[in-house]
């Protein structure tokens, strides 16, 4: 069997596969998020005046699926390529294209919606069970006023960004991941500040303080030709945030994995 070629029956057991390993932790997980809403309603149950009303739990909600979202490689796949510990996943007879869409769909949808399923499925049978103590429905709302696609879009460069600095590190990683991150974030601030004064010392558009910008009234590639040099470079960094950048690190990650031998 070609382990270089995309096979779906391949691709469907490691599906399987990454579903069933670990069960300690898909326990811990189902304790931990399952039992967060039971502990809220035994909270408003004992009315004491700490309560936790539908906002406080929408907001659990987000957090926890927030976090899982973004350092979901780091909790899935933290020893993929370690010397030893790695040595299972690198062997398996599947190809790297299949291994990688594995990962990705793990960190990107079975990762947040196991969150959501698990929290949000407790929360929704006691809501039904007992609507006067717990009121609404955590779910319900979290989909129709926590869904911010440019917040999104900011978790999801975040998780590849941390996606590759898991292949790209092998040893402290963590420690090795947040110096990248504030590296990144040094040398883009000092690049953005030279090119914004090196801009504003070129052009009569000086004056910004009247400037009215939103990034929800422009599509990412829209740019006018009377647009403010300020909302310019916003719409070209923000192209490069959410779109280059993005596919630049999910194509690093993937080449990794292929090209580099642990």
């Amino acid at each position: 069997m070609n382990n270089n070629t995309f096979q779906f029956n391949r691709f469907y057991k490691l599906i399987v596969r990454n579903l069933q390993r670990n069960p300690k932790s898909w326990i811990q997980n189902v304790l931990i998020f399952a039992g967060l809403p039971l502990v809220f309603f035994l909270i408003n149950l004992s009315n004491i005046s700490a309560a936790i009303n539908l906002a406080n739990r929408v907001s659990f909600l987000e957090i926890l699926t927030g976090f899982t979202f973004i350092f979901s490689p780091f909790m899935l796949f933290f020893n993929y390529n370690h010397p030893k510990k790695g040595l299972s996943e690198v062997m398996l007879p599947a190809s790297v294209f299949e291994k990688y869409i594995v990962i990705q769909l793990a960190c990107i949808l079975i990762a947040p919606l196991s969150v959501i399923l698990l929290y949000g499925g407790m929360d929704t049978l006691l809501a039904l069970m007992f609507p006067k103590i717990y009121g609404g429905y955590a779910v319900q709302q979290f989909f129709q006023s926590s869904i911010n696609w440019n917040n999104i879009s900011q978790m999801f460069v975040t998780q590849q960004a941390i996606l590759f600095c898991n292949f790209l590190f092998i040893r402290r990683k963590v420690l090795k991941t947040a110096g990248a991150f504030i590296l990144s974030l040094i040398v883009f601030s000092t690049i953005m500040g030279i090119g914004m004064t090196i801009w504003d010392s070129q052009t009569p558009f000086t004056n910004v303080e009247n400037l009215s910008f939103s990034f929800g009234s422009r599509n990412f590639f829209e740019i006018h030709v009377n647009d403010h040099p300020v909302v310019i470079a916003m719409q070209i960094v923000r192209i490069f945030l959410q779109v280059v950048l993005p596919a630049a690190l999910m194509i690093g990650s993937y080449f990794i994995m292929k090209t580099k031998r642990y």
